[in-house]
């Protein structure tokens, strides 16, 4: 398991928001740990702090836009389940399993680790996603912090943030990854 220090600068900016520890709390709709990743607002729920390093949770609301860049996770396991809307996800294993599936309200998908996968967000859509411990700050690292409720504005990290945030969470992101439509 990662577990990353308490001075780790993409907790740093969120000090406060959530406990820290694994005690009980309660925050209420748009109080979570938010920042801007392209056209897409990620809110973290509970993190590796809170969870014995168990896991992480989000949401991450984002209207019509752009397929995400191909990438996969080395070490995190996530899942998507759709609480509003629409998005397409494109998951390929590199050897036998290969598909895009548009998934609707109430729609799930799992992505274990080393599968490639992206998506795309067909119509304001609303996700709420979990992982392994530690990666949901990997949202922090690629993206802008923010106090926004509805992703509004585009934020696009240099590529050397990009590679910085993927060398930290175990992500790689692949432009020419072709996924068979």
């Amino acid at each position: 398991m990662t577990t990353f220090a308490a001075d780790d600068p993409d907790k740093v900016a969120f000090a406060g928001i959530l406990p820290a520890a694994p005690k009980p709390y309660v925050i209420g709709n748009g109080q979570g740990e938010k920042s801007l990743v392209f056209d897409q607002l990620f809110e973290i729920l509970v993190s590796g702090d809170e969870t014995d390093d168990q896991y992480g949770a989000w949401t991450m609301k984002a209207r019509q836009g752009d397929r995400i860049p191909a990438h996969t996770h080395l070490r995190t396991h996530e899942f998507f389940y759709v609480v509003d809307g629409e998005i397409s996800v494109w998951m390929d294993d590199q050897a036998e399993y290969h598909t895009k599936t548009t998934l609707t309200t109430g729609d799930f998908a799992f992505v274990p680790a080393n599968i490639v996968h992206a998506f795309k967000i067909e119509n304001t859509t609303t996700v709420f996603g979990a992982g392994t411990a530690g990666f949901e700050r990997f949202f922090h690292a690629i993206g802008q912090k923010t106090d926004l409720d509805q992703p509004q504005g585009v934020y696009v990290p240099d590529f050397s943030i990009m590679r910085a945030a993927g060398e930290k969470y175990a992500t790689v992101f692949m432009p020419e990854f072709r996924f068979r439509d």
